[in-house]
This record gives C-alpha cells, structure tokens and sequence, in this order.
C-alpha cells in the first residue's frame, strides 16, 4: 500500500518499455516514476504539449503496478477529464488505466516530435571552440581581460547564432 503522497498507476508492458526507452535516452539512471514526474513538468511548463498520435497500442499481458507521485496521479485524472471523450472515440478506451497508456504514449510521440527541431551535440564536438579559447587566450593582449570558459563560450556562440539570424534574414529577402 503506497504511503500519503503516492498513488498506484497500472501498465501493461508495452507501455512499461516504451517509458523504459525514455528513460534511458533522455534521464539516463531515473527511475520510471521520476521520468512521469519530470515529463508532467516539461507539459506543465510548455516545452511541448500533449498532442493525440495516431498509435494502436498492444494492450496485452498482466498489469505492472508503479507507485508514483499523488500529483501525477491527479495530473492524470485532470487530463481524463479534460480529453477522456476525444479519447474513447479516437482510441476506444473507456477506463482510466487505458486512458493512462494511450495518454503516456502520446506524451512520449509529443516529447519525440518536440526534440526532432533540438540540436544534440555532445561535448566532443566541441573540441574546436575549447582550441578558439585557447587561441585568444595565448594572445598577450587580451589575456588579462579574458573571460573564463564558460563565458567565453556563450558569447563566442551567441556570436554564432547571430550570424545565423541575419543570413536567414537576408535569404529570405
């Protein structure tokens, strides 16, 4: 029995794997009820909504029970509410543990359609701008008003992405 503050959501193990996979790419070392939090808060505060995919779930085998957080609990119910008839008549889910795994899933297709316009770049790719600052910071005359790294980078880049904005700019004259 969970204590005060935590609910009981159930999944079938489709929905158990898929929250697995973005768990592992996104919150490497979370557990599956940290990710339901974390996500619940990237919609809460706009990086992406929860828009309706078209999917057909596999919805066989038993039951996994996760304890989660009582406030995605409630989240969850709000949203059931709020899109529970789109849903019956969109997925033909009447219960609210369908509802939850069609609406987790979606989540999920939001969350991957949202990160298909980010950028992903790891730190060895930028090898080019650590060898930059090292460039500038050899140079005698700006040594003593050099800037640490850190902020030497975020210039150096807003630099770039300006560049960037007044090609797109004169390219779309």
């Amino acid at each position: 029995m969970p204590g005060k503050g935590y609910a009981t959501i159930g999944l079938k193990p489709a929905i158990v794997s898929k929250l697995q996979e973005v768990t592992d790419k996104n919150y490497p070392g979370m557990f599956l009820p940290s990710t339901l939090i974390i996500m619940m808060n990237e919609v809460k505060k706009g990086y992406y909504s929860v828009e309706p995919h078209k999917i057909r779930l596999d919805l066989s085998g038993h039951y996994t029970t996760i304890t989660i957080r009582s406030d995605v609990r409630q989240w969850f119910a709000e949203n059931h509410e709020g899109l529970g008839a789109e849903y019956e008549e969109r997925y033909r889910v009447k219960c609210f543990t369908k509802f939850v795994s069609y609406f987790i899933t979606n989540m999920i297709e939001s969350k991957h359609s949202a990160q298909n316009h980010v950028i992903n770049i790891k730190e060895s790719d930028f090898e080019w701008l650590r060898r930059e600052y090292e460039k500038q910071k050899s140079d005698p005359r700006r040594a003593p008003q050099m800037p640490g790294f850190d902020r030497f980078a975020d210039a150096y880049i807003n630099g770039l992405f300006g560049k960037i904005k007044e090609a797109k700019e004169i390219l779309t004259i």
